[in-house]
This record gives C-alpha cells, sequence and structure tokens, in this order.
C-alpha cells in the first residue's frame, strides 16, 4: 500500500504500532542487560583498585566497596564509578585495548550544558579532563558543506568570531577530518598542518590538534576540533581514548541544540532542519526529528524554531514539524515557512511577547488565544532546545489533559491537587508514576496517600501537611518514599492553598477549599550530592595519607644522609666534604644516599648510590642499602664482592628495587684505590687541572640480576688528587645527552678549590640538571 493510505488505515496503522511496540520492548530488555554487564564489570575494576591498593583479598575489597555504597546510600556500580575514576583520572582500560568508550561518570554531565559553549566547557574540564586540552570547538554541518561553529572554549573570542562559517573550500582540520570521514591529528611534526582554528592564516601552526567526526547514527552532525600546547604528547592509548570520548558527544550534542541538528549535505532538511520552501506542506511530515512526538498527540502541535544566536526574536521562527490535526490551523498554500506566514493568528495581541519569554527563561506557558472559527481558545508551549518551542493547540471542546501529561514527562516533573473538604487527592499520571504506583489513577481522586514515608522521615511530611492546613502558607519538603523490595526514592514535593471561592486567605478565613502543589524525584540528584561528599572525604583522607607518608620518608632520610655534611677527615692525609641537596616538594623524597665508613689499618670505605623512584620507599631501600654496606664491611672490604651481596639484599627486599651504586676502598699504605661499580655515574678524579673518569667495569644495577658478580678496578692515587663521586642529579638533563652533560661537570671539577666544602657548593650552585631530583656529592682530596 502507498504511505498515504497507510496513514489513514486505522487497521494498518495498530498493525504498524503493535510492531514498533514490540520492537521497544525488545530493545528496551536489550538495554538493559547490556546496563547489567556494564555494572559488573565496573564492580570488577573497582575490587581490583581497592585489592592493589589495600593490599587485600577479593572478598575483602568488595565489602569495603560494599560499606561505601551502605553508608552513602548510592547503588554499589556509583560507588565503583567513583573509586575507578579517582584511581585513574581517566577510562579503565579494557584487556583487550579496543577503542570502545570506557565507563567514566564524566561522559554523564555534558547532557547538563545549557549551551553549545557550555558543552565545549564540560568536554574540557570534565569528559577530556585526563588529557588537558586548551582548546574545545564544536561545528555542526550545514546542507551546503560549510560548517556553523556553534559552541567553543579556549580559543580567542574574536577568532571564533572570525571562524564562526568555515565554507568547505577553506583547508580547515574539520574540514579535513569530515572529508576523511575519520579523526585527522596534527602536530609540530606535520608537514603541511591548516591553520589553527580561530586565528588568522599565519598564525602558529605547530601545536597538537586533533578534528574528530561526531555522528548520531549514520547521520553526520558536525566535528569537533582540540588543541593541546605544542610540547603536548598524547600516546596512542590517549588518542584513541580522546576520539572515543569525541565520538560520543552526539547525543549531547542533538539535546543541547535541539533535535533539528542538521544531517550534513544531502539531508531532506535545511539549516534549520526543514525545506524552507514546504515547510507548511503535508509533504513536510516526516523531515523533522519532532514529527515522531507530534504524532503521537491527538491535539493539534506543531514545532517553532528561531534563529539560536538571537532567542527573543520570535519573528524568526519558522514551522519545522507538525501534525495532520494542524494543518486544519495553518495557511494551505505554499509559503516560505515563516510563522507569520503559516500560522498569523499567532501573531496577534501580545502572544509573540509571551513565546519570546518562554524561548528566553524556558519556563513553559498556557497562553489564550482568540481564533474564532479555528476552535481553539489556548495553547501550551514549552522550550524543548535552543531556540526551539513545541507548541500545543487546545481546542474548545477538548480537556488539556493529554497535552499536560506530556509536558510533565518533559519537564519531568507532576503534579497533584487536594481537596481539603473532601479529603481526596488528585494525582496526574507523571506524578503517580514518580511515587511508584502508576496503576492508582482516579479522577476522582485518592483518599489517602498512595505511597509509604520512611520513618525518619515522617516529621518533614507532617511539617508540610501543617504549613499547608494549618498555617495556609506555601510549602516545601523533601523525604524518602518506600518501596517493596526497592531502594527508597527520594522526593521533592511542592505545594501552595487555594481559596476556593479565589479569594485571598487571612487569619479569620476558614482553611483552603484546595491545595495544588508539585512532585519531582530527585533521588539522582542527591545520589550525585552523596558521591561527590564521599569522594571529598577519600581524598582527604588520601592526602593525610601522603603527608604522614611524606613526613616519615623525610624523617628517614634525614637519619641516614642528612643535608649538613660530614666533612670532618676520619683519617690524617684525606680531606672529604659532602653535600646532599633534597628534591622538590613536588618531586618527594628520593632515594639518594653516601657512606664514609673508616675501617682497620687505616683504610676507609666510601659509597654513594641512587634508588630508583620516591617517597617512602625509596627511603627506606636507600636506609637498607646503607646500614647493609656498613654491617657487611666488618666482614668482607673488597668492593666488588661487598656489591655482589648488595644485590643479593636488594632480590631479597620484599618490594621490587632496582639502584645503582658504586663502593671504593682506599688503602693509605699502598696509595691503591680499589672500586666496583654497579651502573652509577663513573667518579672523577682531577690531577693537574685535568678531569677524567675512572675507568671501571661497569656492572649492572643492583636488582636488574639476580646473578650478577661484580669485579674490582684499581688506580695509584697521586698526591693532591681530588676524586669526586656524585648522582645523576646533578647532572640530569632533559632532551640533553649524557656525553653534553658529563662535558660540563668535567669543565666546572677541573680546578678544584683549596676548600672542598667552597668545591662542593660550587658544583651544586654550577649545576645544570631540571629533573628536579635529589643530588649527593661527595668529594675527596688525598695528601
Amino acid at each position: 500500500m502507498n504511505q498515504d493510505f497507510a496513514s489513514h488505515d486505522p487497521a494498518a496503522r495498530d498493525r504498524l504500532r503493535a510492531a514498533a511496540s514490540a520492537f521497544a520492548e525488545e530493545r528496551r530488555q536489550l538495554l538493559a542487560e547490556q546496563r547489567g554487564h556494564r555494572r559488573d564489570a565496573l564492580v570488577d575494576q573497582a575490587i581490583g583498585v581497592i585489592m592493589a591498593r589495600s593490599a587485600c583479598a577479593s572478598a575483602q575489597a568488595l565489602a569495603q566497596l560494599a560499606a561505601v555504597a551502605q553508608r552513602s546510600r548510592r547503588p554499589l556500580a556509583e560507588v565503583a564509578a567513583d573509586v575507578v575514576a579517582e584511581a585513574s583520572g581517566r577510562a579503565v582500560e579494557q584487556p583487550d585495548r579496543s577503542d570502545t568508550l570506557r565507563l567514566r561518570p564524566e561522559i554523564a554531565g555534558l547532557d547538563r550544558a545549557a549551551d553549545g559553549d557550555g558543552l565545549a566547557r564540560g568536554l574540557a574540564a570534565e569528559a577530556l579532563g585526563f588529557s588537558h586540552p586548551t582548546g574545545v570547538a564544536i561545528g555542526l554541518l550545514d546542507d551546503d558543506g560549510a560548517v556553523t561553529i556553534v559552541g567553543a572554549h579556549g580559543f580567542s573570542a574574536r577568532g571564533i568570531r572570525r571562524w564562526r562559517r568555515v565554507p568547505p573550500a577553506v583547508d580547515s582540520l574539520i574540514n579535513r577530518a569530515l572529508r576523511a570521514g575519520r579523526p585527522v591529528w596534527t602536530d609540530a611534526m606535520a608537514q603541511d598542518p591548516p591553520p589553527p582554528l580561530g586565528e588568522p592564516a599565519g598564525a602558529d601552526r605547530f601545536q597538537t590538534r586533533v578534528a574528530v567526526p561526531v555522528r548520531l547514527g549514520r547521520a553526520v552532525l558536525g566535528a569537533v576540533e582540540l588543541a593541546w600546547p605544542a610540547e603536548a604528547r598524547l600516546d596512542a592509548r590517549a588518542q584513541r581514548e580522546v576520539e572515543a570520548v569525541v565520538r560520543s558527544v552526539g547525543p549531547s550534542l542533538l539535546r543541547t541544540l535541539g533535535p533539528e541538528v542538521p544531517a550534513g549535505p544531502g539531508s531532506a532538511g535545511g539549516v534549520n532542519g526543514v525545506n524552507a520552501s514546504s515547510a507548511s506542506s503535508a509533504d513536510a511530515e516526516g523531515d523533522s526529528a519532532w514529527q515522531d512526538l507530534l504524532d503521537l498527540l491527538d491535539q493539534p502541535a506543531f514545532t517553532l524554531r528561531g534563529d539560536p544566536t538571537e532567542p527573543v526574536a520570535v519573528g524568526t521562527f519558522q514551522v519545522i514539524a507538525r501534525n495532520r490535526q494542524a494543518a486544519e490551523l495553518m495557511t494551505p498554500l505554499p509559503t516560505d515557512g515563516s510563522m507569520a506566514a503559516t500560522v498569523p493568528w499567532l501573531t496577534a495581541a501580545d502572544l509573540p511577547d509571551r513565546l519570546a519569554a518562554v524561548v528566553r527563561t524556558g519556563a513553559a506557558a498556557r497562553l489564550a488565544v482568540q481564533t474564532g472559527a479555528l476552535g481553539v481558545d489556548s495553547l501550551t508551549a514549552i522550550r524543548v532546545g535552543l531556540g526551539t518551542v513545541v507548541v500545543v493547540c487546545h481546542r474548545v471542546d477538548v480537556e488539556a489533559s493529554a497535552a499536560d501529561g506530556l509536558l510533565e514527562r518533559l519537564a519531568r516533573f507532576g503534579t497533584w491537587r487536594w481537596d481539603v473538604d473532601g479529603d481526596r487527592v488528585a494525582w496526574s499520571a507523571e506524578a503517580l508514576r514518580i511515587v511508584d504506583a502508576p496503576g492508582l489513577g482516579d479522577s476522582a481522586g485518592i483518599d489517602r496517600p498512595p505511597y509509604t514515608v520512611h520513618p525518619d522521615d515522617l516529621d518533614a511530611e507532617r511539617r508540610f501537611v501543617k504549613t499547608l492546613t494549618v498555617e495556609r502558607r506555601p510549602a516545601e519538603a523533601e523525604f524518602r518514599i518506600l518501596h517493596y523490595g526497592g531502594e527508597p526514592t527520594r522526593v521533592r514535593v511542592a505545594a501552595e492553598p487555594v481559596q476556593g471561592d479565589g479569594a485571598a486567605a487571612s487569619p479569620t478565613a476558614p482553611a483552603p477549599g484546595s491545595v495544588v502543589g508539585v512532585v519531582q524525584d530527585v533521588t539522582e540528584w542527591r545520589r550525585a550530592e552523596t558521591g561527590l561528599e564521599v569522594a571529598r572525604v577519600q581524598l582527604a583522607a588520601q592526602r593525610s595519607r601522603a603527608d604522614a607518608e611524606r613526613q616519615l620518608a623525610s624523617a628517614l632520610q634525614q637519619a641516614v644522609v642528612p643535608s649538613a655534611a660530614r666533612n670532618q677527615p676520619l683519617r690524617s692525609g684525606v680531606q672529604i666534604a659532602a653535600r646532599y641537596r633534597p628534591a622538590s616538594a613536588s618531586a618527594g623524597v628520593g632515594g639518594d644516599w653516601y657512606s664514609v665508613f673508616p675501617l682497620r689499618d687505616d683504610k676507609l670505605l666510601l659509597a654513594i648510590g641512587d634508588v630508583a623512584g620516591h617517597g617512602l620507599p625509596a627511603a627506606s631501600a636507600m636506609a637498607d642499602l646503607h646500614h647493609g654496606l656498613r654491617g657487611m664491611a666488618l666482614a668482607e672490604t673488597r668492593p666488588g664482592r661487598l656489591l655482589t651481596l648488595l644485590n643479593e639484599l636488594v632480590e631479597a627486599m620484599p618490594q621490587f628495587t632496582i639502584a645503582s651504586a658504586c663502593v671504593l676502598l682506599w688503602d693509605p699504605a699502598t696509595r691503591l684505590l680499589t672500586w666496583g661499580n654497579a651502573g652509577h655515574p663513573a667518579p672523577l678524579r682531577t690531577r693537574g687541572g685535568v678531569s677524567v673518569p675512572l675507568d671501571d667495569r661497569f656492572g649492572p644495577m643492583l636488582g636488574a640480576d639476580p646473578r650478577a658478580v661484580y669485579e674490582d678496578s684499581e688506580a695509584v692515587v697521586a698526591s693532591g688528587d681530588v676524586l669526586l663521586l656524585y648522582t645523576d642529579g646533578l647532572v640530569e638533563r632533559r632532551r640533553v645527552g649524557d656525553d653534553e652533560t658529563t662535558a660540563h661537570l668535567l669543565e666546572q671539577t677541573r680546578n678544584p678549590d683549596a676548600d672542598l666544602d667552597r668545591y662542593a657548593d660550587r658544583l651544586l650552585e654550577g649545576a645544570r640538571s631540571d629533573t628536579d631530583d635529589d643530588v649527593c656529592v661527595l668529594a675527596v682530596r688525598f695528601e
């Protein structure tokens, strides 16, 4: 059958609706199963995070997670999402390392955006916060292939105004991505990058940027361009996750800017989602995404859309969709689709100003109209998007309850009216759904509340009723409603007493004839607030533990390697100066250490080392190596053998440890210096104004090879020689080779000062290191 006959045949329409209902039910079941699998996966990830942090079994981790959920009165999956997001700051990596978007609580926050700029800010601060982009721009694709920038954050306002509309012929990253149909990246290494969005053609192009097409189903809505500083480096996994997050903003973009988002070149709609030449004709049905919604209404209804940049300019409104019941209320001849030409009676009296108020404030309004023979006495207008309004017309002989129910569902609230004299309350269908009593609908009202209040909230409900009936004042309250076998629902109710005869209430007037009110489900809002409070408490506890650990590590390091130098010579014929400079506060306590240990027969043991990492683990390992070496030196003095024993000690430590060390033995009787090296920078010997590294037999770092055996090296020391032992924090620089940094240090050390203390201070002051690492320096002069 043709389309026109199917739309008028009741039997065919019923069969079509039955098939659509069955499909919708199967889809709901599938989505419910998918949500269950995602919740289970998220809980498993959270258990893994707690096991790694607390070193406990899975059962104990699950008990901790359940305890937090019970205290915060939130579902277990929501608490798990907080734990995973707080642990990594980004989506949790799946075992298959696919490009699928991971569960991120921040993605849901995009739906709160009020406009394109708000959506761009949400992307930068929340959904993409793990990558720290400096600029976000959202572009929508028009029918002619041009891209209109509808939201931006981080770009200059003047530049965005200059690039507000980007024609398809202009070389831009967004156009490249739309032509390719995939994300396009560019950085400082690119051969011919396009100019940055919002900047003139000659601007600096060398920065990390990406443009990602945004789709809704198969329709291309537009693209999102992101920018980072030139020095930013995103690995392949971070790039995949950025692309996945941006691809997920299609529904949020549609909800934020209205359902008339253009679907790209070749779509049926114009710039505003409708062909202007046929907007008012019957052929325009189906061109708008609102058509399915309007066809469900029995009352005449249509959708208006104006210029989003001028929300109060009602004169720019066009009719983009309407149902068949509204056809007789509109001009039958083809027009340009404007509201003035299609619905001329809507421009009478103060209706344009009232519609402008709906667009500006977002508050739904019931407007009285005079349409004469058209038979419409009022209409309901509600803003459903940026510059978009749904208008439902109420005929003189038609009840508006169906339209009111639709508006309640759109606004997510329900209404109720209490006849105080008759002690009966009439609830709207949406209000009964909110309190989970949809089967109690009765036009005459119900004589008892269709819900059970939580015992702890009974006083709040009593105060609410007392304020309305005794004090006869408007009142608000919030309490929990119990459900059999389910979690309580937290609702907010607000009401105002109304006199039966319309007179104002007074202290001597009788009780009000009725009370009108609304009810809202605020469960999700309160859960979000509870989750935020739990996260704040957890963050405070973690900061407290981190501060305590930092103080303990600092005290341990000061006990082993004090910042004040121990410069008193332990044996005649040797001068010693030592310096220790701690790392910056942001880097944390490091694992650098040194030791000067006198032995029998005037021999002297010198050692210096560096444990990888920072914090309490590094400080604890450093203390073990320092004291272990001193104990071993009582029985063994050969440096190579001592390093072999230290390597065995590192292997026996409970935590994995990697460290470098250099041990030297000075024998004044033979003037022989013997040393062994485990992956540490070679000591520097200065003689006659020339500094050279000591040639030695390097061994692997401690902890790298459990079977490593370290050998000794020997050299004869002359009178006046100066030996310098140091850790890599003295010379290490980013993006600079070891040869260059070592050459600079050799130049600094070739003329030692007569005072070794001044010599050590001068080396620290002249250091070019930029890694914020701690530093140990040990200078020895042999007389």
